[in-house]
């Protein structure tokens, strides 16, 4: 072996004699490579034996404890938010009026007679509700008269006073066409043509896509003519809701006559057969003669094509602007000949019960109330609803 030594280092050309302890250090070597080659051949067996083994546990296992180890899947549970009914919706919207005013009257009575501060206290909140000095008046002697007769609670003058404003209103109310409110079948294809009109800012082109949608989705086929040809905005606005609508809707460039684009919708709906023409107006200060003028121009250009034209003619009425709303529909029903009022906005506004004096100076009704920015806060008016949310009473 050490020869062998010998010769390698003389193959490599080394000046070195191999001794005892190149054997030994040779030897020391090919111990240790074949000790590795082993343990490393004995834990791959291992391994193998182990999978082997966990294999063999596997298909050895039970159906029944294989279904025992999966988890069943959780249900996901989707919880609807509660629906808010119309009436609760009406009596947050006239949560302010009753809250300022009509609220503040009631706790003035402990069911004796009432003093001269109380009485002129009355009318001052009366006032301020903006229901016209002739009917604060009138409710005033009335309040005064019923307040002699003792026992006059604040329950019993809540009752009182409901009874009162609806004596006002009452006779007004029972004559509107509940075709603005409900499509028949057996109207299909008899064009209503409603033309709304009012001031700028009164929500007048938002209120029209809300009558849209909730026309259309009784079934209704609508066209809307957008003759508000001034302001690009307010069309577009219009558009976006008639095409949530699915309903047809005619424009025309800006600055077009709009008694020309009222004209070619109420066409429209008539080749098509449509249930319902809903015109847009350009926003009107009542103040001004000559835009109130072509109000009218765009209302008579219609009976060219429908005598009857338009069947509605209903102007939208911010509550905010209280008395000067009655200013407003007085000037606007002198030019068009009102068949119905639409009141908005009446959940930013302690004034909602200048309603009143509207209705009973004009004895035009109110057909629609509007308390919010969704088409639900847009419903029919109903009197009693109405009345009950503005006093806080349960009818």
């Amino acid at each position: 072996m050490i020869a062998i030594i010998q010769s390698f280092y003389d193959a490599l050309g080394l000046q070195q004699s191999a001794n005892m302890g190149d054997l030994l250090g040779l030897l020391s070597v090919l111990f240790i490579f074949i000790a590795s080659i082993f343990m490393l051949l004995g834990r791959g067996g291992s391994q193998v034996s182990l999978t082997e083994e966990k294999v063999a546990q596997v298909s050895d296992e039970k159906p029944e404890a294989k279904e025992r180890q999966v988890e069943p899947k959780a249900e996901k549970v989707i919880e609807e938010a509660p629906k808010v009914s119309w009436g609760d919706r009406l009596r947050k919207g006239l949560s302010r009026s009753h809250g300022q005013v009509w609220g503040r009257l009631g706790n003035l009575f402990s069911g004796g007679a009432l003093s001269d501060e109380q009485l002129e206290e009355i009318e001052e909140l009366l006032y301020t509700a903006d229901i016209g000095p002739q009917t604060a008046t009138e409710l005033t002697e009335a309040i005064t008269e019923r307040a002699k007769q003792g026992d006059f609670t604040e329950e019993k003058f809540k009752s009182f006073l409901f009874d009162f404003l609806k004596e006002k209103m009452a006779s007004v109310h029972d004559n509107v066409d509940t075709d603005l409110y409900q499509f028949s079948e057996e109207n299909r294809g008899k064009t209503k043509v409603i033309m709304v009109v009012g001031v700028n800012g009164a929500g007048k082109t938002t209120t029209i896509g809300k009558l849209a949608t909730k026309l259309t989705a009784q079934g209704a086929n609508v066209v809307v003519g957008a003759c508000d040809t001034f302001r690009a905005a307010a069309v577009d606005q219009l558009q976006v809701w008639c095409d949530r609508a699915g309903a047809t809707m005619i424009r025309a460039k800006e600055g077009s006559n709009p008694s020309g684009v009222g004209f070619e919708a109420l066409k429209t709906a008539i080749d098509e057969k449509a249930d319902y023409c809903i015109l847009d107006t350009a926003g009107r200060l009542h103040t001004k003669g000559n835009l109130m003028d072509e109000l009218a121009k765009s209302k008579n250009v219609l009976k060219k094509l429908d005598e009857t034209a338009p069947h509605h003619v209903l102007l939208v009425i911010d509550a905010i602007t209280g008395q000067n709303a009655i200013r407003q529909a007085e000037e606007f029903n002198r030019t068009l000949n009102l068949t119905g009022l639409i009141f908005t906005k009446c959940d930013g506004s302690s004034k909602a019960g200048s309603a009143v004096s509207i209705v009973q100076s004009l004895k035009v009704p109110i057909t629609y109330i509007g308390v919010g920015e969704s088409v639900e806060d847009l419903n029919n008016f109903n009197l009693d609803e109405y009345l009950g949310a503005l006093l806080d009473l349960r009818v």
